[in-house]
């Protein structure tokens, strides 16, 4: 079984309808909604689809939280914004047969510029060639792996950076074919070449040793 878990923090106007399609989705799976201490009506919509939980703030805190407490042998941890395809689940289980895990190919599904679209590509590149895999992507593992690993660093952020290196340096992962979007809202409203050599920044200073604590400061300017 797939255990779906979704860190949330504060998401009420998105919330329900990306769970109901997650509840759509054909296969044998839970869902798993980790609240960070949302201040609107996140946990009580989300109490009408699936189980909820609540953990300390911060999405690697969450994100571990809802494995520990998770019923089923393979892990995917997908955003509260993010688009899922209906073969998500067949897909999953298919990569695990020979493949400790992976993650999903990108697309902005409300961001259709050439722009857009080659930062997906580079990023699902990045994925397949770099073994670097970032949260939006929809990253998957068998939960015994998660374990051994120790899950994602209780970091303020690239949890998923640090998180994906460790993981692909130790086993081999796949970059499904199949689909997952996600939004393109802080590249339209912040601009698409500032924002994303402010992100580039960002990685820049945290393989320079830059601590997550300060990181956070900068990422929350583009959000």
């Amino acid at each position: 079984m797939i255990s779906i878990i979704v860190p949330v923090l504060n998401e009420a106007s998105t919330i329900e309808g990306n769970l109901i399609k997650l509840s759509k989705l054909k296969g044998h799976y839970e869902i798993i909604v980790v609240d960070g201490g949302s201040k609107d009506s996140s946990v009580e919509i989300a109490s009408k689809y699936c189980k909820v939980i609540k953990s300390k703030k911060g999405r690697a805190n969450q994100m571990n939280a809802g494995a520990k407490i998770s019923s089923g042998d393979i892990l995917w941890f997908v955003h509260s914004d993010s688009k899922v395809s209906e073969n998500s689940i067949e897909a999953i289980e298919k990569a695990c047969i020979s493949r400790a895990g992976g993650c999903f190919s990108l697309y902005f599904y409300d961001y259709k510029s050439f722009n857009a679209k080659w930062l997906a590509f580079t990023s699902n590149m990045r994925a397949k060639y770099l073994n670097l895999i970032f949260g939006d992507q929809g990253i998957f593992i068998k939960k015994e792996i998660f374990m051994e690993l120790n899950g994602f660093p209780i970091q303020a952020i690239m949890e998923d950076w640090d998180f994906s290196k460790k993981f692909t340096e130790a086993y081999p992962v796949e970059v499904l074919k199949v689909k997952i979007g996600t939004s393109g809202r802080r590249f339209k409203e912040g601009g698409f070449f500032k924002t994303l050599l402010k992100m580039h920044y960002i990685k820049w200073k945290h393989i320079r040793g830059t601590s997550p604590d300060e990181l956070i400061k900068l990422y929350k300017e583009i959000r």
